[in-house]
């Protein structure tokens, strides 16, 4: 559902076709733009969840190999990404003689292509060439934050005789949040860097490692922990988007204490396809939402109806054709291999628009 929500929210910002259909739906239009960015804090939350269970799993081995782990999520990353991007590049050049707005991209210089590669373009300050980019870099940054403290768990450990890895390691993590949602998250400036997310992020982190860490203690008393930060955040500076990671991450609490247990809608298909594909959906909407709107607008500009109907064939066929990534590119063993492939079919798109425009 946090798939959907910004999906329809880069749909409502960026238009035209949410300028035209907001005369008849207004108030869902402005919640898309206004409200369905909060999504973002659910991804950071559960991302930290998921990583803290693959992580936990990993300390239970003799070695914890951190440079084999750190590439092996960069290629996960990167390569769905290059797929992505050569799509929306060529459709944004596609589209451009028509479609004269502001939500294209600049024509891609050889600078901000190497710096897409290496998911650097927002620390140089270079404009992304598809809406959601900046994500994929927070989340690789994230992780190489929260690994790196899993390193120095371990090196903590080597040189102490008490506790475990796992509670050293809840403790950084929870450090990290503490610092991030009471300072780094405070300024604005520095949302380029994984510092500024981490407060949301490590919450999923430590109700992820919490039963491994400290299985005595029950989840109320983490629960209340995250409460108490969650009230001093907000004294401090209030923040919506910091209060939908805390109510997340009370609700995975609670999920956790009561272990864990099925529930029906998760089994339900086309919930796991969409879910599964998530990612995939993430990256590949802008460019489908690009060629819609291009037509849309040059055909049914003022058309209401047509303009509504645009954006929810915007929304299926960005469901489809990520569904279709998925399967084709993200589910394949992510060898450097690969990497290559991508990074030259994006370089190679990339020339040929530049030997176009």
């Amino acid at each position: 559902m946090a798939c959907v929500m910004i999906v329809f929210h880069h749909l409502a910002l960026y238009g035209p076709m949410s300028e035209t259909a907001s005369a008849w739906l207004p108030g869902l239009v402005g919640f898309f733009y206004t409200y369905a960015l909060l999504a973002v804090q659910v991804f950071l939350v559960v991302g930290g969840y998921l990583n803290a269970k693959s992580l936990t799993r990993a300390l239970d081995q003799p070695h914890l190999d951190f440079q084999s782990r750190l590439l092996l999520r960069y290629r996960r990353l990167v390569i769905p990404l290059l797929a992505a991007l050569s799509f929306t590049v060529a459709m944004t050049a596609l589209v451009r003689p028509f479609f004269p707005h502001s939500s294209l991209s600049e024509a891609p210089q050889w600078g901000p292509v190497l710096a897409h590669i290496f998911l650097l373009q927002d620390v140089f300050h270079l404009e992304a060439f598809s809406a959601g980019v900046w994500y994929v870099a927070i989340d690789f940054q994230l992780f190489v934050m929260a690994l790196l403290s899993a390193f120095l768990a371990c090196k903590w450990q080597s040189f102490s005789n008490q506790g475990s890895v796992k509670q050293k390691l809840l403790v950084l993590w929870l450090t990290l949040s503490i610092i991030s949602s009471l300072i780094w998250n405070l300024n604005a400036k520095g949302d380029m860097w994984g510092t500024y997310f981490f407060g949301a992020y490590g919450l999923g982190l430590c109700v992820g490692i919490w039963r491994e860490a400290v299985p005595k203690v029950r989840y109320r008393y983490l629960i209340l922990g995250i409460v108490v930060l969650g009230v001093l955040a907000t004294l401090q500076q209030a923040r919506v988007r910091l209060g939908v990671a805390m109510v997340t991450a009370c609700l995975l609490s609670i999920y956790e204490a009561r272990g864990c247990p099925s529930m029906p809608i998760i089994q339900w298909r086309w919930v796991r396809q969409l879910s599964n594909a998530s990612y995939a959906i993430f990256l590949i909407h802008f460019g489908v939402s690009l060629c819609v709107s291009a037509v849309v607008f040059n055909f049914w500009p003022d058309n209401i109806p047509l303009n509504l109907a645009g954006m929810l064939t915007s929304f299926g066929i960005s469901v489809a054709l990520g569904q279709l990534i998925h399967r084709v590119v993200e589910k394949q063993e992510p060898t450097w291999r690969r990497v290559g492939q991508w990074v030259a079919t994006f370089v190679a798109t990339c020339a040929a628009v530049m030997l176009v425009a």
